[in-house]
């Protein structure tokens, strides 16, 4: 497998990390987030506008947090005393994981491999996407599933006026 490991910043050199690994880094702001069916139509788990951020460092590190806007707030600021009502709520609405990652150039896939995770069964797992990376666009597919999950992003700019 020709799969890129990221070492310690400070051990990497630019002609060192692959070109997908290289154009991967950064801040990427989820657009859509579809799964394609086989035998009915698509859906939209997170609705038409969902939101997310999906974090790259040059150092192998890789950040998810994707929701579905609109979701219930709990009735009280205490976030650990909600009802379970709330926490279903809110937790199925949402996706968060971090932990590292893993580019293979030759199968054009990026691997997230969770550390911590909203969802238990992750961590440790590895989450193979096929990826599509054109200009400021990022298209994630999952692999080998029944379902195809296909989240696209576009790479994110803040939204911060710097005074000097």
């Amino acid at each position: 497998m020709n799969a890129a490991a990221h070492p310690p910043q400070s051990e990497a050199s630019g002609s060192e990390r692959s070109s997908y690994a290289n154009r991967l880094v950064g801040v990427w702001s989820l657009v859509t987030y579809t799964d394609e069916h086989e035998d009915c139509d698509d859906t939209q788990p997170f609705g038409p506008n969902p939101q997310g951020f999906l974090i790259y460092t040059a150092d192998g590190f890789v950040s998810a947090q994707l929701m579905k806007p609109g979701r219930p707030a709990f009735h009280s600021s205490d976030w650990h005393h909600g009802a379970a009502e709330e926490y279903q709520g809110s937790g199925s609405g949402y996706i968060a994981y971090g932990g590292t990652y893993e580019v293979d150039e030759q199968k054009a896939t990026v691997t997230h491999i969770p550390s911590v995770s909203l969802l238990s069964n992750l961590i440790h797992g590895r989450q193979s996407r096929l990826l599509d990376l054109h200009e400021d666009r990022l298209t994630l597919r999952t692999v080998g599933t029944r379902a195809i999950s296909r989240l696209e992003w576009k790479r994110a700019t803040p939204n911060v006026a710097v005074s000097i």
